[in-house]
């Protein structure tokens, strides 16, 4: 019995440097390349856009109430005026790596380019998704650099 117990514990602990090895080795996620908006939407006169902007946590892309209420208000706008387009461009504030940034600011423009989708009153092909990491921003870091104003994705309509 002693000996079918030490064997046992030996193919558990062989199983779990297996699973632990197996993990070491996962790869890491790819790369996300710089996506920002096109220099057209910059020289824009301001009186031809409207902007929205939706914030969010710190290390997160979950859209919050006040966060859908401005996707609702510009899916409301884009609905009565089929010539608009959005621009949705997302950002991150500087604390973590420019890769993890970079994948930030795409998973929260995706998650308002999808936030719009789901309103019903905007289709596909009038909504250009892009995004910044944190090497757009040119609001200086305060303190810290956790600045909230940082983390948004900002909907343009033009």
């Amino acid at each position: 019995m002693a000996s079918l117990l030490r064997s046992t514990a030996r193919v558990a602990s062989a199983a779990g440097f297996i699973l632990l090895a197996g993990c070491a080795q996962m790869n890491p996620p790819p790369a996300v390349a710089y996506n920002p908006p096109s220099t057209a939407l910059a020289a824009l006169p301001p009186s031809d856009v409207t902007r929205y902007r939706v914030s969010f946590a710190t290390n997160s892309y979950q859209i919050d109430a006040d966060g859908q209420t401005a996707i609702d208000s510009a899916a409301n706008v884009m609905g009565t005026n089929a010539a608009l387009t959005a621009t949705v461009i997302g950002s991150a504030d500087p604390v973590g790596s420019d890769a993890r940034n970079m994948r930030l600011s795409k998973q929260r423009a995706t998650a308002v380019h999808n936030a719009l989708l789901r309103t019903g009153k905007v289709s596909e092909q009038r909504i250009e998704t892009r995004w910044t990491g944190e090497r757009q921003s040119n609001v200086p870091a305060q303190g810290n650099g956790v600045d909230a104003s940082y983390r948004v994705v900002e909907i343009v309509l033009h």
